[in-house]
């Protein structure tokens, strides 16, 4: 395994995404990896944006368990996941992505994307990827990328013309993915100030540095306008996190993590340890390593409600007033060419979970917008990038197929 993601310099401050020193190259010999539901507007007609976050939760969680380490630079986007891997374990990651398909598409009914861009294949068409490390608290980083190469593979591997090279073709392998620490049992973070907004921002600069100077300028003028620092503005907080049992997303998540068992007796295990854990938290006890006081702060730290790769995105709690002010500074920045955006307004937040040790305090929280989140927020941003002139990027390189 590498250890290039923990050599990173960590930052502990979400607003050093605006530094370049921040950032280190990716190595040259790596490979990006991206996942998306394709045709999510079903799934988003039907209310089913749970089961949306947590394939894309589940992409991270198969390639975490398949190979083994932690240490695998990744930012969550609602409905998929960039994650960046060495060649040396791509044979074992692409093997878990494909069985973590199957299982989108046979229990879900969803069609998961998979792609695979060699980092030098950016780079040959001169964009790069840069890396920092986000450690949201002792042991638990989130990745930041820069440099325009993860916007560009996610274009190669969509656009008609050059995904054959990239995505992984339809076939199947015997057995269930690995989802073990895959959860989705707290209830829908309710807006506490009055709305739930959902933000991409991609700052238009030919540079990686001036790009970083817009992001900059942006997160400044935000925080000015909100009247308050980021980190208030998070969607989780005591108030919102909510534990009801039954979980509504129970079912969900003992079809996800079943691995080998059959559902009956994976969903009595699942509600039996829901159970327990509601009782805890309702009774505000501790048992075992589970600390509910302790574990909601954690949930709090640990939440990826702002998150970096070459897009912007925020899930943020508001007032009314701060929701206008934040319109205003997105069209007057737009306006003037410095970013093109996305937003979406409502009512609550999702959180998608992965536990791996809890009297170690490892885990991590995945926050999307309810009724779509990001993916609703990117029609409007979709429409401003097709102002643009259109980039045709065109490559004969192709990744080497699964053995």
């Amino acid at each position: 395994m590498s250890d290039f993601f923990s050599n990173i310099p960590k930052i502990t401050q979400f607003i050093g995404v605006i530094d370049e020193q921040n950032f280190s190259p990716a190595p040259a010999d790596w490979v990006i990896v991206i996942t998306d539901i394709r045709s999510s507007t079903k799934a988003v007609a039907e209310g089913r944006y749970k089961d949306v976050n947590m394939m894309g939760g589940a992409a991270i969680c198969a390639i975490q368990n398949a190979t083994g380490s932690r240490d695998w630079p990744f930012v969550f986007g609602g409905d998929g996941a960039t994650i960046l891997i060495s060649p040396a374990v791509q044979p074992v990651v692409e093997a878990a992505l494909i069985r973590t398909r199957s299982l989108a598409q046979d229990d879900f009914g969803l069609e998961l994307r998979i792609g695979f861009v060699p980092v030098k294949v950016v780079r040959e068409l001169g964009s790069d990827v840069l890396v920092a490390r986000y450690e949201t608290s002792p042991g638990n980083c989130l990745a930041m990328f820069g440099g325009g190469g993860v916007e560009l593979a996610d274009s190669l591997i969509k656009s008609n013309e050059t995904s054959a090279n990239y995505v992984v073709k339809k076939c199947t392998l015997p057995g269930p993915p690995d989802l073990t620490g895959l959860s989705c049992r707290w209830e829908p973070l309710r807006a506490q100030r009055g709305k739930i907004v959902c933000l991409l921002i991609k700052p238009q600069a030919s540079t990686f540095q001036g790009r970083q100077t817009i992001l900059s300028d942006f997160l400044e003028r935000l925080s000015d306008g909100m009247g308050t620092e980021l980190s208030q503005a998070s969607p989780v907080n005591t108030k919102s996190l909510r534990f009801r049992w039954p979980p509504k997303g129970l079912f969900a998540e003992a079809k996800a993590t079943r691995a080998g068992k059959t559902l009956i007796r994976r969903l009595m295990e699942v509600y039996i340890s829901s159970f327990n854990q509601w009782i805890l938290e309702l009774l505000q006890l501790k048992g075992g390593h589970y600390n509910p006081p302790a574990y909601q702060e954690e949930i709090r730290t640990n939440s990826d409600f702002c998150k970096f790769d070459d897009v912007l995105r925020m899930v943020l709690d508001c007032t009314n007033e701060q929701v206008v002010a934040i319109r205003e500074l997105l069209e007057k920045m737009h306006a003037s060419g410095q970013i093109d955006f996305g937003i979406f307004e409502t009512e609550q937040a999702l959180m998608t979970c992965l536990l791996f040790d809890l009297e170690s305090s490892q885990h991590l929280h995945f926050i999307d917008g309810d009724e779509g989140g990001f993916w609703s927020a990117a029609k409007g941003y979709k429409v401003q990038l097709s102002s643009h002139d259109p980039v045709q990027v065109k490559t004969k390189v192709k990744v080497n197929p699964l053995p």
